[in-house]
């Protein structure tokens, strides 16, 4: 069985003094959504929020996570399948996480409604994470320059 490693990262948020504080992780460990475990939930610590260039609310959940994904694979974070019932839409369809990347693991959504959304609370499931490989590649140009011609309709 692979073992893929995490691990708990420190925050900083504002005090009511305006100076930074460092707040220690409460991160909860991914767990499999199945016995298989092929793919593993992420759970929120925090929520923050912010508005987008047109001023609709996004709103990013944190897991206070960094995850060292292996060369030769990536993360792939998506909406749970019972997003459905929520009025948030993850920003980007899919996020990727690229072997080597350091920083945390988060989601931001967009609410999809202008009524009272409905949202995931703190310390629950919000997210799930795959680690899926993937094959290096070198784009190229092809020198064929040919005009390819098609017949108008």
């Amino acid at each position: 069985m692979n073992q893929i490693i995490f691990k708990k990262l420190d925050y900083v948020v504002k005090g009511e003094d305006g100076v930074d504080e460092i707040k220690r992780s409460e991160a909860i460990l991914p767990t499999k959504t199945t016995e298989n475990g092929t793919i593993l939930d992420l759970y929120s610590t925090r929520l923050t929020q912010e508005a987008d260039n047109s001023g609709k609310l996004v709103l990013t959940y944190h897991t206070d996570l960094s995850v060292e994904i292996p060369e030769g694979f990536v993360g792939i974070v998506t909406m749970k399948s019972e997003a459905y019932k929520r009025s948030l839409s993850l920003t980007n369809s899919v996020e990727v996480i690229p072997a080597g990347y350091k920083g945390e693991i988060a989601a931001r959504f967009k609410v999809t409604t202008d009524a009272v959304p409905t949202i995931y609370a703190q310390g629950e499931a919000f997210a799930q994470l795959m680690i899926v490989p993937v094959e290096s590649v070198d784009p190229i140009f092809e020198e064929d320059n040919k005009v390819i011609e098609t017949e108008n309709k």
